[in-house]
């Protein structure tokens, strides 16, 4: 039986493809909105995740080299990719040394000494006025001890003991006589920021001949147009100024690139 003509409904194929396309413009108009939505979160949370990682990475590297050993910061390794320094470990005065043409002693004392040393302190430093007699552990500047007898009392003295007699070159203007621990060195390698410590030597590259400790990735100190970016500089001390140690670090994640520029001061009290 044929319905009337008045009561059969349905879509032309006009309008069907009207429909087809307003969907496709609406489904387009969305999509792009919620890309751009999640771009803008990721690119926001690449450049936070940038920002926390620089900002840690100077905090540290702020918080270790400002207590180095006087005259001890310098860069090794290739285009100077490696920024090295001596930590103290405790910073005491000494109430008299042997210094030439005097007698070699086996001990000396030294006031202050409250807090016991770290497990990898065996060095002691004596008015060491450049790098070179630091790192080569040049007689008379620095010295191996055998042991401590700590009184744990500033009133009372302590005394540091060696196994034979020694020495010192001169004198330090505030008698002040440094514990030192293990050389630190941090390192540009691989697009990462390596931590070294407790090594021997080094190795062809200049860099501490040891497996490092991560502190940061993400570091780009490279670019075809500018050539090699020096990460690290020192300018010595000098009668109106501290020694300063010149950080320049370019973070790189996906499209976001942050360069930081710190300047570190290495207090001149030798």
């Amino acid at each position: 039986m044929t319905m009337p003509a008045a009561r059969q409904k349905g879509f032309t194929l006009i309008e069907l493809v009207t429909v087809i396309v307003i969907l496709g413009i609406v489904a387009t108009s969305v999509t792009s909105f919620i890309r751009f939505g999640t771009q803008s979160y990721t690119d926001a949370s690449d450049r936070d995740a940038l920002v926390s990682t620089a900002r840690f990475t100077l905090e540290r590297l702020n918080r270790e080299v400002r207590d180095a050993l006087p005259n001890s910061i310098r860069t090794i390794g290739n285009n100077d990719q490696c920024l090295e320094f001596t930590p103290i470990d405790k910073s005491v005065i000494y109430l008299d040394i042997p210094v030439a043409p005097e007698a070699a002693r086996n001990s000396i004392e030294v006031l202050m000494l409250e807090d016991a040393l770290s497990s990898t302190t065996q060095n002691i430093a004596i008015y060491a006025l450049n790098s070179s007699d630091i790192y080569s552990k040049r007689p008379g500047v620095i010295e191996t001890f055998s042991s401590v007898d700590n009184s744990f009392n500033k009133q009372v003295p302590s005394i540091i003991n060696f196994t034979n007699g020694v020495i010192f070159n001169t004198e330090s203007p505030t008698q002040r006589l440094f514990f030192i621990d293990q050389a630190v060195s941090y390192c540009i390698e691989n697009g990462q920021l390596k931590r070294y410590q407790g090594y021997s030597d080094y190795g062809v590259t200049g860099k501490p001949n040891d497996s490092g400790v991560l502190m940061a990735e993400f570091i780009e100190n490279f670019s075809p147009t500018t050539a090699t970016v020096v990460p690290f500089k020192t300018l010595p001390a000098t009668l109106q100024r501290n020694a300063i140690a010149l950080i320049r670090l370019k973070f790189v994640r996906n499209s976001e690139e942050i360069i930081f520029s710190h300047e570190i001061q290495v207090p001149n009290v030798p």
